[in-house]
C-alpha cells in the first residue's frame, strides 16, 4: 500500500534537452538577421557596432572563452538597444553551452525570456529546460513556475507532462491544483483509448484526505477501483459507503456483494460484516460463502464465534432450502410484487441465479417493491453471474435511478465490473 503521507520521488523525465537544436546558434542567428531583417530596421546602436565586429569573428571560430571576454565588454556599452542586446544574449548563450556553464547558461535563458526575445517555438523549450534545471537544484517554486509557462505554451501537452506538472503542485502543497492536473492526465489518457495509471489515482486519494473531499475521494476511489480493482480499494470505499450511510444495511449488503463478487474482500471485519448483514437480510447462502473464502484465504479465523456464525449460516441454509418451494408457490400467487423479490434473494442465498433472475422480475413487473434500487442491483448481480451482461447493466442502470446517493454509486461500480467481464468474456 503506497504511503499516504509521503509523495513518490519526483523526476522530471524528458526536460533536461540538449541547447542545440532548441535554442539559436548565436553566429547563425546574427547571420540570419542581418540577411533577413532590412538594414534601415534595424536598431543596433553606434558603440555596439563599432565593438561587436571581433566578438562576432570569436563566435564564428567557436572561440567560447575569447566570446564570453568580449560579451562582458559589450554589456558595459552604454545605452544598448533591443537588438543590442538580443544578439549579445544570442552569442552569450552559444559561448556558455560551449563552455560547459549550465549555471550561467540557466541564468541567460531566463535574461532571454525576461526581455521577450524568445520565439513561440523556443518559449515552452526554454522554460522546460529551466524547470529541469532548478528541479535538480531542488528549487520547487521556480521549478513549478517554469513548467507551468512550459504547459502553457505547448498546444497538446503529454499525459505524462501532465502528471508532472499535478505532482509539481501537490509537491508544493497546494493539493487542489495538483488533482487538476492529475484529472487532466487521466481524460487526456481515456481520450486517447489508453488506460490511467494506478499512482495518478493514489496520488490523489492521498490529496483529497488532506482536502477533506470525502465526495471527490470516493468518486476517485471508485474510478480506481474500475481499473484496477483490489481488496486494498475495495476497503477504503466499504469504508466510506459506511461512515456515510451509517452502516444502512441495505446499502452494505450491496456493497459487501459487489467486492465479494469482484476480488473478495480484504479484512476479518468485511468478511463478518458481509456475513451479518446477510443473516439479517435474510440471505444466509451469501453469509456461508463469505465465511468459507474468509476461512480458506486465511483472513477470517476459523474458531470461537466465528464457528459459531458459520454454523448459524449452515443451519439457515438447509432450513431455507425446505422452505424456499412453498414460498415461491404463494409468492407466484400473490399480487405484492415485493413477496417475490424476497424469494428471489432466497434463490440468490441459494445461489440459484436463473430463479432469482425469474422471481425479481416477476415481482417488479407486478409492483409494489419497497426498494426497487435493491431489487434491481440484486437482478443484475444474477445475470452477472450468469454472463448476460448486457442484461446486467440495465438493471444497473435502472438500479441507480435510487434517490439513494450510496446505491448509485454502488450500481455505478455493478456496472463497471459488467463491462470488465464483458471484456473479458468478448460478449456484449
Amino acid at each position: 500500500m503506497f504511503s499516504s503521507n509521503r509523495l513518490p520521488a519526483l523526476v522530471l523525465t524528458g526536460l533536461a534537452v540538449v541547447l542545440v537544436g532548441t535554442l539559436p546558434q548565436a553566429a547563425l542567428a546574427a547571420k540570419k538577421q542581418e540577411a533577413e531583417q532590412p538594414a534601415d530596421t534595424r536598431d543596433f546602436s553606434k558603440e555596439f557596432r563599432k565593438n561587436a565586429g571581433p566578438v562576432q569573428k570569436d563566435v564564428e571560430a567557436k572561440k567560447w572563452p575569447e566570446v564570453l571576454a568580449g560579451i562582458e565588454k559589450l554589456e558595459a556599452l552604454p545605452e544598448l538597444t533591443t537588438d543590442d542586446r538580443k544578439v549579445i544574449l544570442n552569442w552569450k548563450l552559444a559561448a556558455q553551452q560551449g563552455t560547459g556553464d549550465k549555471a550561467g547558461l540557466m541564468a541567460t535563458i531566463e535574461e532571454f525570456l525576461a526581455g521577450g526575445f524568445a520565439s513561440p517555438q523556443q518559449v515552452g523549450p526554454m522554460n522546460q529546460q529551466l524547470a529541469a534545471w532548478y528541479n535538480s537544484q531542488k528549487d520547487m517554486p521556480k521549478t513549478l513556475l517554469h513548467y507551468r509557462a512550459f504547459i502553457d505554451a505547448t498546444a497538446d501537452p503529454t499525459p505524462d507532462e501532465l502528471e508532472t506538472m499535478g505532482r509539481l503542485y501537490l509537491q508544493t502543497g497546494n493539493d487542489r491544483e495538483g488533482v487538476a492536473w492529475l484529472n487532466k492526465a487521466i481524460a487526456a489518457t481515456k481520450a486517447a483509448g489508453a488506460k490511467p495509471k494506478e499512482l495518478w489515482f493514489q496520488l490523489m486519494d492521498r490529496s483529497y484526505v488532506e482536502l477533506n473531499d470525502t465526495e471527490g475521494r470516493l468518486q476517485n476511489l471508485e474510478a480506481l477501483t474500475m481499473e484496477y480493482p483490489k481488496t486494498e480499494y475495495y476497503s477504503r470505499i466499504l469504508a466510506i459507503y459506511s461512515q456515510g450511510s451509517q452502516d444502512d444495511r441495505t446499502v452494505m449488503l450491496n456493497a459487501y456483494r459487489l467486492a465479494f463478487t469482484d476480488v473478495g474482500l480484504g479484512t476479518v471485519g468485511e468478511y463478518l460484516g458481509y456475513a451479518d448483514v446477510a443473516l439479517v437480510a435474510g440471505s444466509p447462502g451469501e453469509a456461508l460463502r463469505a465465511m468459507d473464502r474468509g476461512m480458506q484465504d486465511g483472513v477470517v479465523p476459523s474458531v470461537g464465534t466465528n464457528q459459531q456464525t458459520l454454523q448459524e449460516a449452515k443451519t439457515a441454509v438447509a432450513r431455507d432450502k425446505k422452505d424456499l418451494p412453498s414460498d415461491a408457490a404463494s409468492a407466484a400467487k400473490n399480487a405484492k410484487g415485493e413477496v417475490d423479490v424476497k424469494v428471489g434473494l432466497g434463490y440468490y442465498s441459494q445461489g440459484d441465479w436463473d430463479k432469482t433472475v425469474e422471481a425479481v422480475q416477476r415481482g417488479l413487473a407486478k409492483g409494489g417493491v419497497k426498494r426497487a434500487d435493491d431489487a434491481n442491483m440484486l437482478l443484475g448481480a444474477s445475470l452477472v453471474q450468469l454472463g448476460k451482461y448486457a442484461e446486467a447493466k440495465a438493471a444497473f442502470a435502472a438500479a441507480a435511478a435510487s434517490t439513494d446517493m450510496y446505491m448509485k454509486h454502488i450500481a455505478g461500480m455493478w456496472s463497471a465490473l459488467a463491462d470488465r467481464r464483458a471484456a473479458g468474456a468478448g460478449t456484449g
